[in-house]
C-alpha cells in the first residue's frame, strides 16, 4: 500500500524532523561495509563493482522514474546516469540498519553533487530505503533500493535518465499476508480520497518512520502527524485515485510491499495528475493486528498538468 499525498511545489509543507541513529557498527559492519561500496560505486562510476553489488533479482526505484527490475536492467540505468553526468562527489551515511526476516534494512542520507548534462552543477541531497539480503558465507546484496530527494528540486536535474522497464504483473491477494496488506490498503484509499489524516494516521505503529517526496525523514508517529496534517489541502479535490501491490515479501511477523499509485487532482480548478512507487514494510503485533513499521515513497514522474 502506497500513502497518496499531494506532496507539490506550491503546497505548505512541514518539513521538522528528527535526528535519530540506530546502528551496531559491530552487528552491521557487513552491510555498512557493502554500504559505503555502494557509495564508491557512485564516485568512481564503476559498473563492474556495481554489478556485484546488486543481487540478480534486484529492484531499482529511482526517483523521476519507473521501477526497474533485474541486475541487466537496473545497469543499463547506472550505465547512461554516468555516461551523461559526471559526479563531483558522493557520501552516504546510514542511521538504521536492522535485520528483518531474513533480510537487513538500511535507511540513510546522502549527498550526492554532479554535473548534469546541461554543465549545470546539481545538489542532489536526500534519503534511501535498502534492502539487503545476506547469502551465506558471501557478502550482502542489494535486494531493493529506493530514494528520494529532501527538498522539492526541478526534475530536468535527473530525468535525463531513462530505461525502459517490465510492466508489472496484475497482482492477486493470496495468501494471509497479502490479504492483511490489501485491507490496509483499501482502509487508506478511502482515507485519501476524503483527505482524512486521522484515518490514514491509523495504519502506522507509533514507532513509525515515514520518508516521503522532498522532506526529511519522519520519525515516530507524532511527527508523521503533524506532516499529514499540514500536508493535506483542503483546496485540492481528489478525482481518481489507484493504489496497487505488485509484489510482496513475506518475512515472518514482517512483509515488504512493492506498490504503486497514479492520482488526479484539482487545484485551483486546473487538473494535475502524478504517478509514483515505493517500499512499505508490515509489521505484525502480537494482537494480530497489522501495521505500517517502515515506509519510503518518491514519483515516478513531476506532478503533471493534465490535458483536456
Amino acid at each position: 500500500m502506497i500513502k497518496i499525498v499531494f506532496a507539490l511545489p506550491f503546497l505548505a509543507l512541514f518539513v521538522h524532523t528528527l535526528s535519530f541513529s540506530n546502528c551496531d557498527p559491530k552487528t552491521d559492519k557487513p552491510i555498512v561495509r557493502q554500504s559505503q561500496k555502494f557509495a564508491e560505486v557512485l564516485r568512481t562510476e564503476s559498473l563492474e563493482t556495481l554489478q556485484n553489488i546488486f543481487d540478480a533479482d534486484a529492484y531499482l526505484l529511482p526517483e523521476y522514474h519507473q521501477t526497474l527490475h533485474g541486475l541487466d536492467t537496473l545497469s543499463d540505468y547506472y550505465a547512461v546516469f554516468f555516461n551523461k553526468a559526471e559526479t563531483v562527489s558522493y557520501a552516504k551515511v546510514p542511521f538504521e540498519i536492522q535485520q528483518i526476516g531474513e533480510l537487513y534494512l538500511e535507511l540513510g542520507t546522502f549527498e550526492h553533487r554532479y554535473k548534469t548534462p546541461k554543465g549545470n552543477l546539481f545538489d542532489y541531497n536526500g534519503k534511501y530505503m535498502t534492502y539487503w539480503k545476506q547469502p551465506k558465507g558471501g557478502r550482502p546484496k542489494i535486494l531493493a533500493h529506493i530514494w528520494g530527494a529532501s527538498s522539492y528540486f526541478e526534475a530536468d536535474n535527473v530525468n535525463f535518465v531513462n530505461v525502459e522497464g517490465d510492466d508489472p504483473k496484475f497482482f492477486v491477494p493470496s495468501t494471509v499476508w497479502e490479504r492483511q496488506i490489501d485491507e490496509v490498503r483499501r482502509y487508506v484509499y478511502e482515507a485519501v480520497l476524503l483527505g482524512d489524516a486521522k484515518k490514514q494516521l491509523e495504519t502506522y505503529a507509533d514507532d513509525a518512520i515515514y520518508m516521503t517526496y522532498y522532506d526529511a525523514p519522519f520519525k515516530g508517529k507524532e511527527a508523521i502527524s503533524k506532516y499529514y496534517y499540514a500536508h493535506y489541502d483542503p483546496g485540492a479535490s481528489r478525482d481518481s485515485l489507484m493504489t496497487r501491490a505488485v509484489n510482496v515479501v513475506e518475512l515472518g511477523d514482517y512483509a515488504l510491499k512493492f506498490g504503486e499509485y497514479y492520482v488526479e487532482w484539482t487545484q485551483e480548478n486546473k487538473p494535475y495528475y502524478i504517478q509514483g512507487k515505493g517500499l512499505t514494510l508490515y509489521r505484525r503485533r502480537t494482537d494480530g493486528r497489522v501495521e505500517i513499521y517502515r515506509q519510503m515513497i518518491n514519483h515516478s514522474m513531476p506532478p503533471t498538468l493534465k490535458k483536456e
